[in-house]
């Protein structure tokens, strides 16, 4: 049994984070909760009989817990990690991380050093649809070549079911990381241009292409292309377009829980609405990683990455030239 400590409920936690906690309650333990709203946390406390902690510092030095869930914390920016990142103990991390990336470096060079399990709650690299792909990937696809996306960032008044989703740049954290997750190797350049119709402003877009390292057998290029309408048409769906075309076939998805793919010999589109969703699937990862196992979680340095390249692609269509892609240890 993993015995959890979380820190702030916020927004999603009745509809999103309490169902699936509920249905792991055979292996999550909840000794104590913290919200800023006192009333908010002793309901949720209530359920596991958990205590109602008085503040952060409270309940990382009065419990017996073995990890943390940093469900929401935008009201006090990064203080909240900073604070758990020094307990020597896993922390999940969910929402939004922001944009400073020296001291996201910092934290991730800290919990490296210590062998603490920083895990950011990266939704789209467990999708039904994402894991699926992989299956397909090893059996009847073979590795990926090039990345497709269409979509349309979030409006200001446009509700998301996913935390850190909200504005465009955590919008396209996702959307980066979800593309090096599937290429499994490093991005090495970024060129994002922007391509106007005068005549209908639904079909403007910008276009953000990500070159990899080639492929190290056929030396193919490999590269993601994201395409960023600046407007949604109203009947579009909201979830971005997946299109990627692998060594011996392609696969693509509209939506986390369906995918088509086709190889040489077959063209078919499963239903994946009974496969695990994503929630479940990391916080078990994260679970596994807390009592010891090694199995592979992202880290705080996939969204250093991510970052980077949010950037990149904004001075790229400011300057208006492809801009190299460097690691921190490159920079420096």
């Amino acid at each position: 049994m993993v015995r959890i400590g979380i820190i702030g409920l916020g927004p999603y936690w009745e509809q999103r984070y309490e169902p699936v906690l509920r249905m792991m309650d055979q292996r999550i333990q909840i000794k104590a909760v913290f919200d800023p709203v006192r009333s908010r946390a002793e309901q949720a406390a209530e359920h596991w009989d958990a205590a109602v902690a008085s503040g952060i510092g409270s309940l990382v030095s009065r419990y017996p817990l073995d990890a943390f869930l940093l469900l929401h914390s935008d009201w006090m920016d990064h203080y909240p990690l900073k604070i758990l990142s020094q307990q020597n103990r896993p922390v999940y991390i969910a929402g939004s991380l922001g944009e400073e990336l020296e001291l996201l470096e910092l934290i991730h060079a800290r919990a490296t050093e210590q062998l603490v399990t920083l895990m950011p709650e990266f939704s789209r690299r467990y999708s039904q649809a994402t894991s699926r792909f992989f299956e397909l990937a090893v059996t009847r696809l073979g590795n990926p070549n090039s990345i497709q996306i269409e979509t349309c960032c979030p409006g200001v008044d446009q509700e998301v079911e996913i935390p850190g989703q909200k504005n465009e740049t955590d919008f396209l954290v996702g959307l980066f990381d979800w593309c090096c997750y599937v290429m499994r190797t490093k991005p090495v350049q970024v060129h994002t241009t922007f391509h106007s119709d005068s005549s209908d402003l639904s079909e403007d877009y910008r276009q953000i292409k990500v070159d990899f390292l080639p492929d190290p057998v056929s030396t193919s290029e490999r590269f993601a292309v994201i395409k960023i309408k600046s407007e949604q048409r109203e009947s579009e769906s909201y979830f971005p377009r997946h299109q990627i075309a692998c060594r011996n076939g392609k696969a693509e998805f509209h939506s986390p829980d369906e995918i088509h793919w086709e190889d040489e010999s077959s063209s078919i589109t499963e239903s994946l609405k009974s496969d695990r969703r994503e929630l479940e699937v990391m916080l078990d990862h994260f679970c596994r990683r807390v009592i010891g196992g090694i199995i592979p979680v992202a880290n705080i340095n996939d969204v250093c990455q991510a970052i980077q390249l949010v950037k990149l692609s904004r001075n790229s269509l400011k300057e208006g030239v492809p801009l190299k892609f460097e690691t921190a240890s490159e920079r420096d």
